[in-house]
Formats: C-alpha cells, sequence, structure tokens
C-alpha cells in the first residue's frame, strides 16, 4: 500500500510538471523577429496603402520571410494593397484579407518594433506613422488607429518606431500606415511579449517631496 501510494504522489508531480512546461514559449514571455531582409527589395512594402499582417509563431523566436512586391497572402503573412489607413472608418477594408491567415500563439504582448529601410529620396519631407490591429485567439480583430510616429535614426540608418500594445491575448497583428508614409521596405518586425497573464504597466507617479 505504502508503494501504491508513493508511485501515485510521483505520477501526480509528473503530471504537474508537464503541464507547467506545456508551452514554455507562450508562458515566460520574450522576443519574436520577423526577418524580412530576404525579400526582393530588402524588406516587405510599407506605406501609400501598403499593410501587412502576421501571426505570432512563438516557438520559433526568429523567423526569415522573403515576401515579393504586391499582394501576397501566406499562411503566416499576408502583405496587401488596402486602400486603407490608419482613418477611423476603414476598419472592415483592413481586416478583409485576413480571413486566410493561420491561427498563431496566444501571446501578452508588450510592444513592437518596428524597422524600415529609408526612402531613396532622403530629402523628401514627409509625416506620418503606424498604427495597428490585434487579433484575439478566437478570431475576431480590434483596430487601434492611433498612430505612433516613424522617425528616422541615424545610428542605424533605419526609419524606427516603436509601437506600446500591453495587451493579451493575441495571436495574429497587422501594421497599418499612414497614407502620407512613402513607400518603404520593413526590413524587421520584432515582437516582445511577456507572461500570458500579465497587466498593463501602472501609470507613472513622481515621488511625493
Amino acid at each position: 500500500m505504502a508503494t501504491l501510494k508513493w508511485l501515485n504522489r510521483g505520477l501526480l508531480a509528473g503530471l504537474v510538471g508537464i503541464a507547467c512546461l506545456g508551452s514554455p514559449a507562450e508562458d515566460a514571455g520574450g522576443k519574436y523577429v520577423l526577418d524580412f531582409s530576404s525579400s526582393p527589395n530588402r524588406g516587405v512594402s510599407a506605406g501609400k496603402f501598403n499593410n501587412f499582417a502576421f501571426k505570432l509563431d512563438l516557438q520559433q523566436p526568429v523567423k526569415k520571410r522573403s515576401v515579393p512586391a504586391g499582394n501576397h497572402r501566406m499562411p503566416d503573412v499576408v502583405a496587401t494593397f488596402d486602400y486603407a489607413d490608419c482613418t477611423k472608418g476603414q476598419e472592415s477594408l483592413l481586416e478583409q484579407p485576413l480571413r486566410d491567415l493561420g491561427p498563431g500563439d496566444a501571446a501578452w504582448v508588450d510592444y513592437v518594433d518596428v524597422n524600415m529601410i529609408p526612402f531613396a529620396q532622403r530629402a523628401l519631407k514627409w509625416t506620418g506613422g503606424v498604427c495597428y490591429g490585434f487579433r484575439e485567439p478566437g478570431g475576431k480583430w480590434h483596430w487601434v488607429l492611433t498612430t505612433t510616429p516613424l522617425i528616422y535614426d541615424s545610428a542605424t540608418d533605419r526609419v524606427v518606431a516603436r509601437i506600446d500594445v500591453k495587451r493579451g491575448p493575441i495571436d495574429a497583428m497587422k501594421l497599418v500606415f499612414d497614407y502620407s508614409v512613402p513607400p518603404q521596405f520593413v526590413s524587421s518586425v520584432t515582437v516582445t511579449t511577456r507572461p500570458i497573464g500579465s497587466k498593463p504597466d501602472p501609470p507613472y507617479s513622481p515621488p511625493k517631496k
């Protein structure tokens, strides 16, 4: 009888251990990088109604994808010319081409870093930025159309933006660019995640004097 109790305890402990290890990439948080640098233009097209979506694949921390110019629908990346940007009322146009985007891994997304190759005509003056949509694991899309500015970083010779998301669970995202952004190419996207049960950071309160 003592041996049987010991075996039962061992079996229970093993099952608990397996459950805890079931999805370490989702539970621990980390970074997920989409590298588009092997594409024909060293990136995926963005700006002037060119937008793209991707699902999260947390089992593969760095994924290289080659995306030709134009409309392309793949199981994990959808690049489209939408006739829509970060303007409210165009959400249905942004969502329409995303039906074939496969399910991804659910994550609590902290922020997303966008890395773009600068427009060839450096003297061109332009404004604008990037907004986003996110999909819940059940398939429902939500749109956050507030624009994050795109800024040139001379240290890396890239146009960059950091989008604060602080939401979850999310299994796919779409990056949407203002129409005023001239056509450029996104060389990489880095998604930083936290453990799935995370909550947004509390607002900053300065110390009392």
